[in-house]
């Protein structure tokens, strides 16, 4: 019936109305086939995102935004248990297509690889100027918003007796022979933290950053599968202290662990705090690029930002209306590393290679 219908209904539209001669009959019939095919032609697109943020944070967002556009999200994550990919890998098909209309990531580095393979549409975001200048691909590739801290944790119970010169400050404090096997971070399965080694070769150099890796592996740094793991080891005094990200270790404390939250590297001889923004961002040869701009549109508003802020991860706003206050410091309020990400991407094979040959062999 569909068929004959839609034949009708197509013959009839390559000519004008008045040449039709149509009766009460043939004009119900061009309304019914309107009406079937209207269907599809006025549906809202869907909008197909790759997130590796954790599934209790973007639900919420992606509901709230079906329910106010119509378009339903399709999200895909990182598969739970499988062995982790790079965000490319993970994003394209076997003949290196996007299937994807647009990707929320954990960290800028991986993202500024996606630009450097022309990947990633240019877009005039709205009201970009809202938002810290470091937070962004400078030719509007990628937008970051929502950024968490790479920090140090550590177990309390193994420091409070201790003067504030005796207590871990730096990152540089995982290679002290003094927690050696007692300190931990997450190997390749957190892109983070991966990324922060990648930083370290553009901040350091690639001479330094090889000799701080070393350091680590004769230290014997535990390496742990994710940050979430990481952040545990310390909570139940397996490790005396970590590196991880600021929304695991808020987690911990707000839950009672004996664990205390330290902004490493805040002396004036000392580079800062690292701090990576959450980043969005629509691909170049994108299915439903309309769809996607609009989700993209949403993600950079105020009450996004506030929700993350607000929840369990503590995100650090980075756009200027929010007013919500974080319960992490941000980058403008401390000491904060000044690192560029595109420079960061072109260390990212070096820095995954030397970490699986120099690190990983002790685990």
């Amino acid at each position: 019936m569909v068929d004959i219908m839609s034949k009708t209904f197509f013959s009839m539209i390559r000519r004008p109305i008045g040449q039709l001669g149509m009766g009460m009959g043939g004009l119900a019939l061009l309304a019914a086939a309107a009406a079937i095919w209207g269907c599809q032609w006025l549906s809202s697109p869907e909008v197909v995102v790759y997130t590796t943020l954790d599934k209790e944070l973007v639900e919420p967002i992606f509901q709230k935004f079906t329910e106010k556009t119509g378009i339903p999200v399709v999200c895909r994550r990182p598969e739970d248990g499988a062995a982790p990919k790079a965000l490319g890998d993970a994003v394209l098909d076997e003949r290196g297509r996007p299937i994807y209309d647009l990707v929320w990531h954990a960290e800028p580095v991986q993202m500024a690889l996606l630009r450097q393979q022309d990947l990633l549409a240019a877009y005039d975001w709205p009201d970009t100027q809202r938002f810290s200048q470091w937070a962004k691909s400078p030719d509007g590739r990628w937008h970051g918003l929502a950024a968490r801290a790479r920090v140090l944790l550590l177990y309390s119970p193994a420091f409070q007796d201790k003067k504030p010169d005796q207590t871990p400050s730096s990152i540089l404090d995982l290679a002290d022979p003094k927690y050696r096997g007692r300190a931990a971070m997450a190997g390749m399965g957190s892109p983070t933290a991966a990324a922060h080694l990648a930083c370290l070769f553009a901040l350091w150099g690639p001479e330094r950053a090889k000799q701080f890796l070393s350091q680590l592996r004769e230290n014997q740094v535990q390496l742990f599968g994710s940050e979430a793991e990481t952040a545990r080891q310390v909570a139940e005094g397996r490790c005396l202290l970590a590196l991880t990200d600021s929304d695991q270790a808020i987690r911990q404390i707000e839950n009672g662990s004996s664990v205390r939250l330290v902004y490493p590297d805040q002396r004036e001889d000392q580079s800062g705090t690292l701090f990576f923004p959450t980043t969005i961002a629509i691909f170049r040869r994108a299915a439903h690029p309309d769809a996607a701009r609009q989700l993209a549109n949403v993600l950079l508003s105020p009450e996004v930002e506030t929700l993350l802020a607000n929840g369990p991860a503590a995100h650090i706003p980075l756009n200027y209306e929010v007013t919500a206050l974080s319960r992490i410091r941000g980058p403008d309020d401390i000491k904060a590393i000044k690192v560029d990400f595109q420079t960061a991407a072109g260390y990212w094979p070096l820095a995954v290679e030397f970490l699986q040959k120099e690190v990983l062999p002790n685990h």
